[in-house]
């Protein structure tokens, strides 16, 4: 094999390498003669291309390619140069044949630009390497490398020429010359390059900084240079803002001043030049100060050297308020907190108060008129024989019409009621239940997440120790085995570290006071004393298969517990087979999985039974039992087998968690078997036959026993027991109390669901809490919650609540015990921890785990049949959302957060109910009065336990279902909605949409309610409430719409002309709150303010309707259409949350081709087609990629964009300061541009007009509808069919045009100007000349009549139905000519934009009635036009001449009478804007 030229030149010194690759490079490439030049000049331009470069290739000798050509000539085509170099060795020059070499090895692409860099290809290659991704990763950071170097050496350079007067920085700067990379790129390529250039220069000068800053500005360095520089430094302006940020941004801010200082570098650019303008807004203004000095023309060394310094300081400057910005982003928050607070209480609080009071007072009349309406609806479902609702469920189907109506309603409506079948006091005392369970955990997770960051500080584990399970973080949480040892009692707690003292002890406090707690539940349930006294003394053991039927060990686990019974047996049983012992030995396995996950019985119960079912095999009785003593309960290999959980941690927790549950469960039975007994709850049949007499019920159901589940070891039961008889309760109730399984619980067993179900979750992760623009909008948007029920004002502290969530959440709480209490109260009560997003997710991912079945079916009976075990999924999904993995790490704590957002203004809302209740109810009895009146059943003044409640107590629980009915609480979301939460392919974020209808409705019904109360205090609360809600989600938005209109100057009609014709459908219903002026192309900045408002949701069916019904009938339309599709429109706008594609199944839909093999998004627009895109595979991945990536990515790679310059798709810039912000704040700023959608959508004009005359075309040659015109014209009669598809084709281009038509009325209205307007209509053809004249002059000019020829497709058509009818008709037995000018002349002049009726009218017209019509229309466009010329003409040295309308004014010869020339009848107007024709019919009309 020929040797490479690079291997030629390896054994060769530097000085003759160089010269050997520039002799080779430039000497030139081999020449063809006239006849194979002529030859090569007609092949294809990619076949000329590679004789090119193997001319370059074989220089010296270019037989190769001659024979190449040859062959080329002889067959058409040539494989020639697949040969191997060898085959050419006896052909080719020794140096051809290297170069060849390298070819073969480098290809086309890096030969050319490494041989040929100066050809186009060469080029080409060369700018495409570049400017792709990898290469500009890796040029970026060096590039910054090198400006940070140089910077660095300019600092010292320049230093040293001000202060010892030297001349080095002249030097330093032509030794290390700037490397512009805009100079390499241009301004619009290049983006990773130079992002990539700033972090690494930027970057790495902070982390040198930070190492080296203490003793850079402790030590004031002892050299002369060094003590002139500090003197100065520290005087100077900029250093001075620098060092007074630094006292608020904290230690980080020091090295950032130091490396942005240091690393800076001649050539480059501030924020401040990028951003600062005297005359912009504050932070625009403010960045003005830091535009560096312009250094051309400075020649005196001292004074250039003292100007580059200036200039770092400014860089160092801009550096420190950044990184103090970071660092301020708590207390800044805290500010903003506490300064919308103020703004609540010093100026809503005032105005609300003195409304509510007036609105709440006896003399307004309005809590008169609410007692009547309520006594008027109570009256009249009595009379119509109406019974109570909570009595409608009783009622069996078929009994009566309007028993079984009822029932049936009762029944539909249980599935959109937070409390499913119970009543509202059912619910209420269930819900508590569940708050006083989450306050168990809470409580322990506080004490627990303090443990944690001790351990880390006793070990030394840093961040990334801790994110990603190093070891040293993993020796730290061994710890915990110390402090379970002290919870058993097994070691004293000063035997553990100090620091973890105060927390452990906290926990076995908590432990001791819940064993306290049961004492007297398990004694009343007869209990054994034993198990009592040891309730706190030990931690006990739990499994997870008790605790999640979906549990599965690993297949090595499963594998362990088969060996295991089969050794058992056969060390017992020495006649046994193996075979026959692994049989039984395996199904065992599986007897012992069954019983593990049935239902029905307590966790003990379950293992008792295991060690039973272990008894029956081959082996000694009692063996398997003896595993009960010294508390091990179960082998270790059957313990691992159901799950034994070995976490320090999850022992502790699982335990407080069982003793809560089991305390609170019994407590909360107790209650409702007491208060449930005799309404819903029935000792016997013969007491609810009694019941259903007394209560006139004709058809009483069917009752069942009930039937609590058994999740812990102490059986409940027996709150439910008479004797030894269970109590009854209808069949729904009974489920309910039992198990909340639903629908979507089995399906999700089903193969595949589990995984569509994984997608969905991690899309929404992806989309909120894992989205920095999404939780920066929670923390802010969620004080409408507040606003909604009138908690504005005096009572609670929405700065305080921050404070301590915030330091909760980064584990800064000093002081964990008084932590708890003071969330302790709010989360008894219900009120905390219940965010619809962040519970939504946490409630998804424990459904993600485990196996997957089939339904079967055997001997008539429905089974299951597992056929997936999942534990492999499980250790995927265990690792990305459960803290077991660093990206499970990150997702919980953004869970968190999201939750903080939530939690912030819940805590506020509860505390502010607490203050206006407390002068509204002074005793107990107003309480009962409160809960009769409010809520509609009895206050309960006693415990479960026997204590009486006190009225604080009272007060405390009615804040609690205040706040669970009126703000987002995921725990009561309906089972409807819980179902479609659960469905993979259905809704997006549904437990949020759903609560704010809910919570409007809790809202506005406790709000008239408390308006009827005779108590002034309640009826002020109630006032609030309304007041509060009608503000918020009905006049806010329309006084920040009107006062943002005055203030950028979109007037309300712009708005609607934007809204009605070009905003996308996605706005329609939303609030685009204007926030720039109109700029020179047309368009503004706008804001959806709908993303800032939670209650958008439930304004937007209406406002779709309305909108719909604002944009008025389209060409065709009648009025009750209209109403009708306005109505459809808002209905299918309600129901879109939870029925619509969810992001996932949506993505999934797109990323499936049609049949056209196309992919297309939901709105229609193309991704892809396989057909025609080469690329067409990594689009589609680049649009999944796009639809369902974290979003906080996406806005980095905006940023990024925006910093680049990169154009989108639709040729849009995104502006750099308004893309931080929306990511920054949550504010996102959308351009309204009219001049790109009118292009949109002309574009579907241009296709409905083709269409539109295609389909007359087709309808007029289609040969059976000429075939009905054959049976009239042999009775005598006129054909129809082409004069009707010709009134047809008017009837529709007249609808087109005059949609068309409408869109340029609202260009108008939004100020664009007729040449503006006409430049639009005519830019790509998307109109004709004369559809353009149409639309502009609002007038309908209509198609003209075809020219039918003999050869034309007509006249075929015809020439077959003769031949097959034998027939003998030609084109005029077919085409009434008369007919069809009489159509024409019908449609002529009629203006466009006319409804169905208004049309048929003016068909009717005479010509005369029509131009009369048209007139007004057409002076106020002359005038129009001359307006605007006049002012082109003051702006321009020469005139705009706008677009001529199509049909001039009848009147211009009134209107300009004074000007008409003599000589062509016309005005100066007249003959400069209008067409020839329109200018013989104005010069007619005026004679």
């Amino acid at each position: 094999m020929a040797e490479s030229f690079f291997d030629r030149i390896k054994a060769l010194g530097t000085e003759s390498r160089q010269d050997l690759i520039k002799a080779e490079i430039n000497k030139p490439a081999a020449v063809l003669d006239d006849v194979y030049s002529e030859f090569v000049s007609e092949l294809p331009g990619e076949v000329k291309l590679e004789v090119d470069r193997y001319l370059d290739i074989f220089k010296n000798d270019p037989t190769p390619v001659l024979k190449f050509l040859d062959e080329y000539k002889e067959k058409g085509s040539s494989d020639y140069f697949n040969k191997s170099v060898s085959d050419l060795s006896d052909i080719a020059d020794d140096k051809d044949l290297a170069r060849f070499s390298d070819f073969k090895v480098f290809g086309p692409t890096r030969y050319d630009m490494i041989y040929r860099p100066e050809s186009e290809s060469g080029k080409q290659n060369m700018q495409k390497m570049m400017e792709g991704k990898v290469f500009q990763l890796a040029a970026g950071p060096t590039h910054g490398i090198y400006t940070g170097v140089r910077g660095t050496a300019e600092l010292f350079a320049a230093l040293s020429d001000l202060y010892l007067d030297t001349e080095t920085l002249d030097n330093v700067q032509k030794a290390l010359p700037e490397i512009d990379l805009a100079d390499i790129y241009g301004d619009n390529a290049g983006g990773v390059a130079k992002f990539t250039s700033i972090l690494t220069q930027y970057g790495t000068g902070f982390a040198l900084a930070q190492k080296i800053s203490k003793k850079l500005f402790g030590n004031v360095v002892k050299t002369k240079l060094a003590k002139k520089v500090a003197d100065k430094a520290a005087k100077s302006a900029v250093a001075q803002s620098g060092v007074n940020l630094a006292k608020y941004g904290g230690y980080w801010v020091l090295p950032a001043f130091v490396a942005d200082t240091t690393v800076s570098a001649t050539g480059q650019r501030s924020v401040g030049d990028i951003f600062g303008d005297a005359d912009g807004n504050f932070l625009e203004r403010t960045l003005e100060n830091t535009k560096l000095e312009n250094l051309e023309g400075i020649t005196n060394p001292k004074e250039y050297a003292a100007a580059v310094l200036r200039n770092k300081l400014k860089f160092g400057t801009e550096g420190t308020a950044f990184l103090g910005a970071l660092k301020l982003v708590g207390p800044a928050f805290k500010t903003a907190a506490t300064g919308s607070g103020i703004i609540l209480r010093e100026v809503g609080d005032p105005i609300l108060t003195g409304t509510t009071k007036l609105l709440a007072s006896e003399k307004s009349g309005l809590p008169t008129l609410f007692r009547s309406v309520t006594k008027g609806i109570d009256k009249s479902m009595t009379q119509l024989g109406i019974p109570k609702q909570e009595l409608w469920k009783f009622s069996e189907y078929g009994s009566n019409i309007k028993g079984s109506i009822l029932r049936a309603i009762d029944q539909f409506t249980q599935n959109f009621k937070s409390g499913g079948p119970f009543n509202v006091q059912t619910r209420n005392e269930l819900k508590k239940l569940d708050g006083l369970n989450r306050s168990a955990k809470k409580s322990t997770d506080i004490f627990m997440k303090d443990l944690n960051i001790q351990m880390y500080k006793l070990a030394g584990a840093g961040f990334n120790d801790i994110l990603f399970n190093t070891q040293t973080a993993n020796q730290a949480l061994r710890y915990w085995g110390k402090v379970l040892e002290y919870m058993r009692g097994n070691i004293k707690l000063n035997q553990l570290p100090e620091s973890l003292r105060s927390s452990s002890f906290a926990i076995r406090k908590l432990i001791d006071n819940y064993a306290l707690d049961l004492q007297p539940i398990l004694k009343t349930m007869n209990v054994k004393d034993d198990i009592i006294k040891n309730m706190g003394r030990y931690l006990h053991q739990s499994y997870e298969i008790f605790k999640n039927n979906r549990y599965r060990a690993d297949k090595e686990t499963y594998q362990k517990a088969i060996n295991y019974f089969v050794k058992l047996q056969r060390s017992f049983n020495k006649n046994i087979s193996k075979s026959d012992a692994k049989i039984e030995a395996t199904a065992m396995v599986n007897r012992i999985l069954a019983i593990g996950r049935s239902e029905g019985s307590t966790p003990a119960q379950r293992l008792k039974a295991i060690a039973n079912a272990a008894d029956s095999l081959d082996i000694p009785k009692s063996t398997f039992k003896k595993f009960f003593t010294d508390e091990k309960y179960l082998p270790d290999e059957i313990a691992k087998l159901l799950g034994r959980v070995e976490d320090p941690k999850q022992i502790i927790m699982d335990t407080i968690v069982e003793m809560a549950h089991t305390a609170n469960s019994a407590k909360a039975y107790k209650e409702i078997a007491d208060f449930g007994l005799g309404n819903f709850i029935f000792r016997n049949r013969r007491e609810y036959i009694e019941f259903a007499k007394k209560n006139n019920i004709q058809s009483p159901r069917d009752l069942v026993e009930i039937n609590v589940s058994k999740p812990y070891n102490v059986d409940l039961q027996k709150f439910f027991m008479v004797g030894r008889d269970k109590m009854l309760t209808l069949p729904e109730i009974a489920k309910a109390m039992k198990d909340n399984t639903l629908i979507m619980d089995q399906l999700l067993k089903l193969p595949f669901m589990k995984s569509a179900l994984a997608i969905k979750a991690g899309v929404q992760m992806n989309k909120t809490v894992l989205s920095l623009m999404t939780q920066m909008r929670n923390i802010t948007t969620a004080a409408m919650f507040a606003t909604a029920n009138g908690h504005v004002g005096k009572g609670a502290s929405v700065a305080d609540n921050f404070r301590i969530l915030f330091d909760d959440l980064v584990g800064q709480t000093k002081d964990p015990k008084k932590f708890r209490e003071t969330i302790q109260e709010a989360l008894d009560n219900g009120a905390i921890d219940s965010s619809t997003i962040a519970q939504e997710l946490e409630q998804m991912i424990p459904e993600l785990f485990g196996g997957s079945k089939v339904f079967t079916v055997s001997s008539g009976k429905i089974g299951e049949k597992t056929i997936i075990q999942g534990t492999t999924s499980d250790n995927i999904l265990a690792s990305l959302l459960t803290g077991k993995g660093a990206i499970g790490k990150v997702i919980g704590k953004s869970i968190e957060a999201y939750q903080l957002g939530d939690n912030l203004w819940k805590l506020y809302g509860y505390n502010y109910v607490k203050s206006q209740l407390k002068p509204a109810l002074k005793t107990l009895d107003d309480v009962k009065k409160y809960f009769r009146d409010v809520y509609k059943y009895e206050f309960r003044p006693v415990r479960a336990d026997g204590t009486k409640k006190t009225l604080d107590d009272a007060i405390k629980e009615i804040a609690g279902i205040e706040i669970r009915d009126t703000y987002p609480n995921y725990s009561m979301i309906p089972t409807f909605v819980q179902n479609v939460r659960k469905f993979p392919f259905l809704g997006n974020f549904v437990a949020f949409v759903s609560e704010m209808y809910r919570n409007s409705f809790q809202i506005v019904r406790g709000g008239l309610r408390k308006m009827q109360s005779d108590n002034p205090y309640v009826r002020q609360i109630g006032a609030r409430q309304l007041v509060g809600w009608t503000t918020t989600v009905g006049i806010a938005t329309p006084v920040v719409l009107d006062s943002a209109q005055k203030m950028t100057g979109i007037t309300k009609e712009m708005y609607q002309a934007y809204k009605d014709r070009f905003a996308p459908n996605y706005e329609k219903a939303s609030d685009m709150i204007p926030v720039t002026q109109q700029e020179k192309d047309g368009s503004w900045k706008a804001s959806n303010f709908s993303y800032l408002v939670p209650y958008a949701d439930i304004a937007a069916p209406v406002k779709q309707a309305f909108q719909t019904f604002r944009q008025g009938k389209d060409t065709d339309e009648t009025t009750a259409l209209l109403f009708a599709k306005s109505l459809k429109d808002g209905i299918v706008r309600a129901l879109e949350p939870f029925l619509s594609p969810s992001i996932a199944f949506e993505t999934a839909q797109e990323l499936t081709p049609n049949a056209n093999l196309e992919f297309r998004t939901k709105q229609g627009g193309l991704i892809a087609s396989i057909k025609n895109d080469p690329d067409w595979f990594q689009k589609v991945m680049y649009h999944a990629y796009r639809k369902v990536t974290p979003t906080t990515i996406r806005s980095g790679e905006e940023i990024f964009d925006a910093f680049a310059g990169n154009l989108s798709k639709s040729a849009i810039q995104r502006d750099l300061f308004d893309t931080v912000l929306k990511v920054m704040t949550g504010f996102s700023i959308q351009k309204q541009n009219p001049r790109q959608s009118m292009r949109f959508k002309l574009g579907g004009y241009s296709g409905q007009l083709a269409g539109v005359r295609s389909s007359f075309t087709n309808d007029v040659n289609n040969a059976r509808k000429l075939q009905n015109d054959v049976r009239l014209i042999q009775r005598n009669l006129p054909a129809e069919t082409i004069a009707n598809e010709f009134e047809t084709l008017q009837s529709n281009s007249y609808r087109v045009l005059s949609e068309v038509y409408k869109d340029v009325q609202a260009l108008r209205t939004l100020n664009f100007t007729e040449a503006e307007i006409k430049e639009m209509l005519s830019g790509r053809r998307a109109l004709s000349d004369k559809d353009v004249s149409m639309v502009m002059s609002g007038t309908f000019n209509p198609e003209n009549i075809p020219n039918f020829k003999k050869d034309s497709a007509l006249a075929n058509t015809i020439k077959v139905i003769n031949r097959e009818l034998e027939t003998n008709y030609n084109i005029n037995n077919f085409v009434d000519q008369k007919k069809l000018v009489e159509i024409r002349n019908k449609y002529l002049n009629i203006p466009l934009g006319l409804s169905e009726g208004d049309r048929e009218e003016f068909l009717r017209s005479t010509q005369e009635r029509k131009i009369e019509e048209l007139m007004p229309k057409i002076e106020e466009r002359i005038k129009r036009i001359e307006d605007q010329t006049k002012d082109q003409r003051s702006e321009a040295p020469q005139p705009v001449v706008p677009a001529a309308p199509f049909l001039p004014d009848p009147q211009i010869a009134n209107m300009f009478a004074a000007n008409v020339n003599p000589q062509t009848g016309l005005t100066q107007t007249e003959s400069a804007l209008l067409s020839p024709e329109e200018q013989i019919i104005a010069k007619r009309l005026r004679t």
